[in-house]
C-alpha cells in the first residue's frame, strides 16, 4: 500500500506518462505510422491507465473491504472476551463464595480470614503485617493459627486446597 507522498508522486508520474503516451498515440496515428508503433502507444497508455485505476480506485476498495473485515473480526473478540470474563467473573464469585464458606467451616475469625487471603494471594507474612498495619510476628501467629485450625501445614498445602478441584483435567465425553 502507498503511503499518501508516495501515492501522489506515483500519480503524477503516471499521469505525465499518460499524457506522453496519449499524445504519440495521436501523432503516430495522424502520420500514420507503423501498425506496431500504434500498438505500442497503445500498451503504453493502457499499462499506465491501469496502474491509475488500480492506485485510485482498486486499492482503495481492497483497503476499505480489509479494514472492515478486521472491524468485525474485532467486535467479534471483544464479545467474545466478554462472554468469557462474564463466564470467569461468575465462577471467581463463586470460588470467593466457596472460599468464605470453608473459612466459616474452620472457624476462622475475621482477622485470620484476612490473613489466610492474603497467604492465598502470595503476600509474604511482612507484606501483610505491613498491608494490615500489625507486627510481622502477629501476622505469624494468625497464619500459624489458620494452619491449625484448618488441619494444614502451610501456605502450600493452604493454596492446594482450594486450587485442587480447579485444576483436574477436562473430562471427555
Amino acid at each position: 500500500m502507498l503511503l499518501a507522498r508516495e501515492r501522489t508522486f506515483v500519480t503524477i508520474a503516471l499521469a505525465v506518462l499518460c499524457a506522453f503516451s496519449a499524445y504519440d498515440l495521436v501523432e503516430d496515428w495522424q502520420a500514420e505510422g507503423a501498425v506496431s508503433m500504434l500498438i505500442w502507444d497503445v500498451f503504453d497508455f493502457a499499462i499506465s491507465a491501469a496502474i491509475l485505476a488500480y492506485i485510485w480506485i482498486l486499492q482503495p476498495l481492497t483497503t476499505a473491504r480489509r479494514t472492515l473485515n478486521l472491524k468485525k473480526i474485532a467486535k467479534r473478540q471483544r464479545d467474545d472476551m466478554r462472554r468469557v470474563s462474564q463466564i470467569a467473573q461468575k465462577h471467581l464469585e463463586g470460588l470467593g463464595i466457596m472460599i468464605d464458606a470453608q473459612f466459616d467451616i474452620w472457624a476462622l475469625t475475621a482477622a485470620e480470614k484476612e490473613v489466610a487471603l492474603l497467604l492465598l494471594k502470595g503476600f509474604s507474612l511482612k507484606e501483610i503485617a505491613e498491608l494490615r498495619g500489625i507486627s510481622e510476628r502477629t501476622a505469624r501467629q494468625q497464619a500459624t493459627s489458620v494452619y491449625g485450625k484448618s488441619g494444614l501445614n502451610g501456605r502450600a498445602a493452604l493454596s492446594a486446597f482450594f486450587l485442587e478441584d480447579l485444576l483436574l483435567p477436562i473430562r471427555q465425553s
